[in-house]
């Protein structure tokens, strides 16, 4: 099996990359993907650790885009090319994360809770941080009893400290990642807000922009969202890849590899990933 979606402490995990690594070690996965948000700051740490191992530890990206409204996130795979327009808009959307964390704190600290951002940051440590880290701050202090609650109440789209964060154009978010040599796909697309047809109508649209696939293998899809992809993939040329969306402790129900239990990715999807990432090199 395979896991291509992946965190870590250097975006909203709680571990570090190197337990990570570890953990795919020793759940026996042919490979795997790092795939925090924003930043590639390990590609390099990432290919080192994986020379001359059994597995193949691809570094990885979630970029935070946007289309038709909506927040689309955004997975790339390798880096083999140049970096350099991809880590100004990367240094771009991380500055926009640290105003946001920011601004939902002074919405806390206007509805009357006692919180700071000195506090989440002894909470994560070294790592970067964001919602899911002020979730855990504010059950820790009592205000919420659970990390679902403090999404609901206060985080979320509707929550009342809820700050929408910076995100750039779904169809530039590819142009960068192709440019950096990177396999660009579609993360979760169940999770987005749109019927089966207008996925279909989406899928279409992006592909003639240069998407290269889908997350069609997910924690929570049903059986109906897995055959839907599949067929997407197969109507569309889209590789299909797959991954937990491990987080650690922000997500303890998700187990790297098998997801809530039945995840499955199998390895023969690597094989067209490589290809791909072939191809575009090509091109860059």
């Amino acid at each position: 099996m395979i896991d291509l979606q992946l965190h870590t402490t250097d975006s909203d995990g709680t571990w570090t990359w190197l337990r990570v690594a570890e953990a795919c070690v020793s759940a026996g996965l042919k490979a795997f993907a790092i795939t925090d948000h924003d930043t590639i700051y390990r590609r390099d740490e990432i290919l080192a650790w994986g020379k001359g191992r059994d597995l193949l530890a691809i570094p990885g990206l979630e970029l935070s885009t946007r289309e038709n409204g909506q927040p689309v996130h955004l997975l790339g795979y390798f880096f083999d090319g140049p970096l350099g327009p991809l880590e100004e808009k990367l240094v771009f959307l991380r500055k926009g994360r640290v105003v946001r964390n920011g601004l939902i704190i002074g919405k806390l600290q206007k509805l009357g809770y006692n919180v700071s951002e000195e506090e989440v940051k002894s909470l994560v440590g070294q790592g970067s941080f964001g919602r899911p880290h002020i979730a855990q701050l504010l059950v820790q202090k009592g205000i919420v009893h659970s990390l679902r609650e403090a999404f609901g109440r206060f985080l979320s789209s509707r929550g009342a400290a809820y700050v929408p964060k910076e995100e750039v154009p779904l169809r530039e978010g590819i142009d960068l990642l192709h440019g950096a040599g990177a396999v660009a796909v579609v993360a979760h697309p169940g999770l987005l807000k749109r019927t089966p047809g207008e996925l279909e109508t989406s899928f279409d649209e992006w592909r003639g922009w240069g998407l290269d696939g889908i997350e069609a293998i997910y924690p929570g899809y049903s059986n109906e969202q897995r055959i839907f992809f599949q067929r997407m993939a197969s109507k569309f040329d889209f590789l299909m890849t797959g991954g937990s969306d491990f987080h650690g402790d922000n997500k303890p129900s998700i187990r790297i590899g098998v997801g809530s239990g039945d995840l499955h990715v199998p390895d023969h999807l690597i094989t067209p990933l490589l290809d791909r990432r072939d191809q575009i090199l090509k091109a860059v």
